[in-house]
């Protein structure tokens, strides 16, 4: 990750340079009379929109100016995968996603398109340890497909520019991601991670004041499951329902850079019955995600990382949405 996070800063470096560069040139041509110009004033440019960066999973709605076209790469990490009774061991996921934002007037739309090559360290399978061969496994995957639409009204407050709006967000089961297991018994055990609906109806308000802005999304995440087959056996996979909150911060430094930081906290609302996986009870996960980013002409650069509070709750969450407990993103955005 190291050799990652530093090429893109070497990338980031080199593209910014003529940006510079152009700011610090002198201005040529004030020769010109300017007996013409006197008593005129030039209207200072609006500031650009900034918004905090989203991470897979669960991101803030959708918001975003104008239209733009993304692609991103999410490392996402779990070290117990236990929450699913049947799994003891670790994963590690590469998420590589296309997506894209459309915003007329007050209506924001978004849609992404994930694929993904997932990793697992597998201790036990149902109680059985797998065969050495198959200690470790990965799988290239269509992930699950997110649309989600926003509309956003300004409120009429002179001291700060401030919306409000409503938002819908779906995560489609469109995931692919299956695997064969060698057991030292001799059996082969398949299974594939489980299939949720997500529904996420929410509340937005965004206020700025200056360089710096609050933004508040809170709303309902409803995971809907369907049961899955574990080799032979139909296990149930109960609904789950949370409350979910954010809340972001935002200061643009200057006209192309702008640092950012969210809390992200999920409240479990239900409860569950099915007796396999009642350790799902009492979810109480919380996020940190600080982030920056970047303009560079009609390009911007966005680097952010998500980390769960220690605890069961951050990690349950991250196995039940397929997230992880920590995340780390770089999305790389075209502006129209």
């Amino acid at each position: 990750m190291r050799w990652f996070w530093s090429r893109i800063l070497v990338l980031l470096l080199g593209a910014a340079t003529p940006t510079f560069a152009d700011d610090e040139s002198p201005i040529e041509g004030n020769t010109s009379d300017a007996s013409g110009e006197r008593g005129t004033t030039t209207a200072p440019a609006p500031p650009k929109s900034f918004y905090p960066p989203g991470i897979d999973y669960p991101p803030m709605q959708g918001l975003g100016a104008g239209v733009s076209i993304y692609v991103d790469h999410t490392y996402e990490t779990t070290n117990d995968l236990s929450t699913f009774w049947w799994v003891k061991g670790s994963g590690r996921n590469y998420r590589v996603a296309v997506g894209g934002l459309y915003q007329s007037g007050g209506l924001h739309l978004n849609a992404e398109v994930p694929v993904q090559y997932t990793q697992l360290f597998i201790d036990t399978l149902m109680g059985l340890d797998p065969t050495p061969a198959d200690k470790t496994k990965s799988v290239v995957s269509l992930g699950d497909i997110i649309t989600g639409a926003t509309y956003l009204w300004d409120l009429p407050l002179d001291a700060a520019k401030t919306e409000f709006g409503l938002g819908l967000r779906v995560r489609w089961p469109t995931h692919t991601t299956k695997y064969k297991f060698g057991l030292v018994d001799g059996s082969i055990l398949e299974f594939g991670f489980p299939y949720y609906l997500h529904l996420e109806p929410g509340l937005l308000l965004s206020t700025r004041l200056g360089p710096v802005s609050l933004t508040i999304n809170e709303g309902v995440l409803a995971m809907l499951a369907r049961d899955v087959w574990i080799g032979d056996i139909l296990q149930p996979i109960p609904n789950v329902y949370f409350w979910e909150s954010h809340v972001a911060a935002d200061v643009v430094a200057t006209d192309w850079l702008d640092f950012s930081v969210e809390v992200l906290s999920c409240v479990q609302l239900n409860q569950v019955t099915v007796s396999t996986m009642t350790n799902l009870n009492n979810t109480r996960a919380v996020f940190i995600t600080p982030g920056v980013t970047i303009d560079l002409g009609n390009y911007r650069l966005v680097l952010a990382g998500r980390f769960g509070l220690p605890g069961r709750s951050s990690r349950d969450f991250g196995v039940i949405t397929f997230s992880g407990s920590n995340a780390y993103l770089a999305r790389v955005s075209y502006m129209f």
